[in-house]
């Protein structure tokens, strides 16, 4: 029998940057900027800003709503009738907390109010620039602004997915994205032109 593995974050990073449709090359299944992967992309990707976005960040985990979808089937003459499950993905979402930054003119506070309802590219390292960690693309909404007197106000926000993202799992020593890399096409080599004919 062996001891549970205990994973803890000590050092994380959080990395923002809006979606940019017009960039070169753009497709719709970019989870970064770039097209970069899980194992490719690094914070130096996003919006210069997320070096000090990261540090107000008390609380960062990718949640999961399973889909409950059921299909009824009339009864018949000779059975009654069922409901079937007919899950799809389920949707993930993206939950922050942070400490607020209301007086930073450059925060996270004002980067999420400003982006408010945009599609942002969005990369979480949970063990500094190592694995485990994770990027895809969110729906940007505003963190809260304000609060009680006197205290010192940590916020909390969701952002939902926008199509699943992209998990590395793992160490520095071995890991494994899922879901995996695409596999890159290379076009067949031409075939060599006949020699004195």
């Amino acid at each position: 029998m062996s001891d549970p593995i205990i994973f803890k974050i000590f050092q994380g990073q959080l990395g923002l940057e809006v979606v940019d449709r017009a960039e070169v090359g753009f497709t719709e299944s970019w989870r970064a900027p770039g097209g970069k992967t899980v194992d490719t992309v690094t914070l130096a990707d996003y919006d210069t800003g997320s070096a000090t976005f990261m540090c107000q960040v008390t609380r960062a985990q990718i949640t999961s709503s399973p889909d409950t979808s059921t299909e009824d089937v009339a009864p018949t003459m000779c059975a009654p009738g069922k409901t079937v499950p007919t899950p799809g993905e389920s949707q993930f979402a993206l939950e922050i907390g942070a400490l607020s930054d209301l007086n930073v003119a450059a925060g996270l506070q004002h980067f999420a109010f400003a982006h408010d309802a945009e599609e942002c590219y969005v990369y979480v390292g949970f063990n500094d620039t190592e694995p485990p960690r994770a990027i895809g693309r969110v729906m940007m909404a505003s963190l809260p602004i304000g609060g009680d007197m006197r205290v010192t106000m940590n916020d909390t926000v969701t952002w939902p997915f926008t199509g699943k993202p992209q998990i590395e799992f793992g160490d520095a020593t071995t890991s494994t994205p899922e879901p995996p890399n695409p596999i890159a096409l290379t076009a067949p080599a031409p075939e060599p032109e006949p020699v004195g004919v």
